[in-house]
């Protein structure tokens, strides 16, 4: 008699239920770490754009106006709305964010920066996300 190989039909509905449950773990798991790295990188972005406008609102007494963006070397998609002399925010979009696409710097009188970001279902230090506080960035 001849021994058989293989695997029977229950071993291999395991085996898939097995990899199904891993896949919907780490799925989801994969897209917050891809959305955190989105917002991570824009606002890295904007972090090494403030020195530039603290040197203009230094010089010019005022928040850079948007069509003054070439001037200072930031690129075209970081948008600046001047809201009350020294005081302004700086936006740059986020591509591909499910729950929104900004994120946003914004500058007190005082010369304080917070930052706010799109994503409410991920955490990135020194930003909050659009419905919680404000936090200053370092």
């Amino acid at each position: 008699m001849q021994k058989q190989q293989g695997f029977s039909l229950i071993e291999l509905l395991v085996v898939l239920g097995i990899i199904g449950a891993l896949t919907a773990i780490a799925i989801p798991q994969y897209q917050k770490y891809q959305d955190k790295a989105k917002v991570t990188a824009a606002i890295a972005t904007l972090t090494n754009m403030r020195s530039v406008v603290e040197a203009h609102i230094m010089e010019e007494g005022k928040f850079p106006e948007s069509d003054k963006r070439g001037d200072l070397g930031i690129p075209d998609d970081v948008t600046f709305t001047e809201t009350s002399g020294v005081k302004g925010n700086m936006n740059i979009a986020v591509q591909g964010m499910p729950e929104g696409n900004k994120v946003t710097l914004l500058r007190s009188p005082e010369g304080k920066w917070t930052c706010e970001q799109p994503a409410t279902n991920i955490k990135v230090d020194g930003c909050s996300s659009k419905s919680g506080t404000k936090k200053p960035t370092p």
